[in-house]
């Protein structure tokens, strides 16, 4: 399957389970789909070969997710010259990557995976206050079913403590011996990352536009692999925020995705760039960066941005 075929399929599923999604048309973009439903939101990276993720593309995904409260996720094929296996969880740069039959699973089966993927094989997390209770009551002392299990004592007492995680062979004789599940499920939608926000601007004018942002009371996050250059925000207020040196078809194509993510996260977007007239594309404003200077705050710059999509539909519909 071609990675564009591939993204359709993971846009398809997240639409089948009621999603509201945005796909970007952006090879080296952080994240190939945004998708909201209710309380929850999901960036994904959508790639044949989870490996061809970057980090610096994996860094800006954690930063965004922890932007907006969101789940970072990597749908792939294969790592390295390995197939991935269905119902397995695996990891590139700390942010969960799995394949689209599991990502099928959890949303339309509901079954969320147990199974990990580490260096020297398959892993699960198991309840180890359950494994401690149901050793007890089977009269198993811990040196016994250690011996059972074909491990070391102190592995054993690791995960009754829940400080260790059980080679599958391992967890599949323990709910052999207690006819009960114990591995604990990975709630992939539900995850939380730790991302380095304090990233610098890369140019004269990103760095003029936020200075000029954070003066208006933005908090600004810059964003190296998206459609827009930088996040702003000032309490519930969140603007998707594009720098450009003058309009250009890239710059065009560019606030149409902002524009498409904006409807799905609902934020605001806008482009500051050096010289231009004051636009519209679909929703988002391009303005120039010397009309900053007359806004006051980010009350102000919000209610500009509101007007002119106004003006805009007035015009079409006129």
């Amino acid at each position: 399957m071609d990675r564009q075929k591939l993204i359709r399929t993971v846009e398809a599923i997240l639409r089948g389970t009621g999603y509201k999604t945005a796909r970007m048309d952006l090879r080296s973009s952080c994240f190939d789909i945004v998708a909201s439903r209710l309380f929850l939101l999901l960036f994904l990276k959508v790639v044949t070969n989870v490996d061809t993720v970057t980090r610096e593309q994996a860094e800006d995904l954690k930063r965004l997710s922890g932007f907006f409260n969101a789940s970072p996720l990597i749908v792939g094929l294969k790592a390295k010259n390995a197939e991935l296996e269905e119902g397995v969880v695996y990891e590139r740069f700390d942010i969960y990557a799995l394949r689209p039959e599991t990502l099928y699973d959890i949303l339309v089966e509901n079954e969320l995976p147990a199974i990990f993927a580490e260096r020297g094989g398959f892993y699960v997390r198991i309840n180890g206050e359950l494994l401690r209770k149901l050793r007890e009551e089977h009269g198993y002392s811990i040196n016994e079913l250690a011996r059972l299990l074909g491990v070391s004592r102190k592995s054993l007492i690791n995960y009754e403590r829940g400080n260790q995680a059980v080679s599958l062979e391992v967890a599949l004789r323990l709910e052999d011996i207690f006819n009960e599940p114990l591995a604990e499920p990975i709630d992939v939608l539900h995850s939380s990352v730790k991302a380095n926000i304090n990233v610098s601007p890369e140019s004269p004018l990103e760095r003029e536009v936020f200075k000029r942002l954070k003066a208006l009371g933005l908090g600004v996050m810059k964003v190296r692999r998206a459609p827009f250059n930088a996040v702003s925000k000032e309490d519930d207020l969140k603007i998707l925020t594009g720098i450009d040196e003058r309009k250009t078809r890239s710059t065009v194509r560019r606030a149409e995705m902002v524009a498409e993510v904006s409807r799905v996260i609902n934020s605001d977007g806008v482009f500051i760039l050096e010289k231009t007239r004051t636009d519209v594309i679909g929703e988002v404003p391009l303005i120039p960066k010397d009309r900053l200077k007359e806004i006051k705050d980010a009350d102000e710059l919000v209610e500009m941005i509101e007007e002119l999509k106004k003006e805009i539909k007035k015009g079409l519909f006129t």
